[in-house]
């Protein structure tokens, strides 16, 4: 199958189309006649220049990841897009690679195309499986930043480590992270807890080595797949890894600093 149950369950659904109003929309395809993409909008009441698109992990859906993704808004001081997988949330469907590399691509462009935002404004978060269209859009739109955490390097090299060399064919090869990272020529921060027993730590050494661009790795001796600090171990190292980049969130002028989507995409505006 294309994402294996076993490796990345998807869970229950944890929210409704009424769960979040204001914040819960579905961004329309830009090609083809595909439903929309649902989304959590979180935009930074001060204003921000930058935008991060965010790829949740492995047993989670945007209703599980909210808490981590309001801190991230708060913290770095930007807006954030969440996107929600097929199969997961409200989002009807299956997973697979293609479908979550397709509608990461639709939601990137509608931002780019659409907004008229530039990819420099743009950050990329992948957690886990998100890693996968993380990486990809980090190759192919040359994002403004990437950020991992809890990386891999192909899916079959997860499976490999879960169910060892032989039922590791088993699982069909997607995501292959370790092709892509050389066409990484953004600044790119990884985190990967040493305790972790789902994806090996060295999978994020591996990236970063390939990685094209200027690159930073941590390895946080405590954290696991699912334990984690929000400010040790993500926002407050990224955040500097942003300033040793000379890349700021502070916005040039009131015009640029906001964001807005048009009503009728909004799940409560529609209901």
């Amino acid at each position: 199958m294309e994402l294996n149950s076993f490796i990345f369950p998807a869970p229950s659904p944890s929210y409704t189309v009424i769960s979040f109003p204001g914040e819960l929309l579905k961004i329309p395809r830009l090609k083809g006649k595909r439903q929309g993409v649902p989304c959590i909008f979180l935009p930074f009441s001060r204003g921000s220049s930058k935008i991060l698109l965010y790829f949740h992990g492995n047993a989670e859906d945007l209703g599980l990841a909210y808490e981590m993704l309001n801190h991230t808004r708060n913290t770095l001081m930007v807006h954030v897009l969440a996107l929600e997988y097929p199969g997961y949330g409200i989002y009807k469907g299956k997973p697979s690679a293609s479908r979550i590399l397709e509608d990461s691509e639709n939601v990137f462009n509608y931002l780019t195309d659409v907004l008229k935002i530039s990819p420099t404004n743009i950050f990329i978060f992948g957690r886990s499986i998100g890693a996968g269209p993380a990486v990809w859009l980090g190759a192919e739109k040359n994002p403004g930043a990437l950020l991992l955490m809890s990386a891999y390097t192909s899916i079959r090299a997860v499976a490999k480590n879960i169910a060892g060399s032989l039922l590791m064919y088993f699982v069909k090869e997607r995501f292959r992270n370790i092709d892509l990272m050389p066409k990484v020529k953004c600044p790119c921060f990884l985190v990967h807890g040493q305790n972790d027993t789902l994806i090996p730590y060295q999978h994020s050494q591996i990236l970063h080595e390939l990685c094209g661009g200027p690159s930073n790795l941590l390895l946080p001796s405590k954290m696991d797949h699912n334990g984690f600090d929000f400010f040790e171990d993500l926002t407050l190292p990224f955040t500097a890894f942003l300033i040793h980049c000379g890349i700021s969130t502070v916005p040039d002028n009131l015009q640029s600093a906001f964001i807005s989507f048009p009503e009728e995409l909004f799940y409560s505006k529609r209901s």
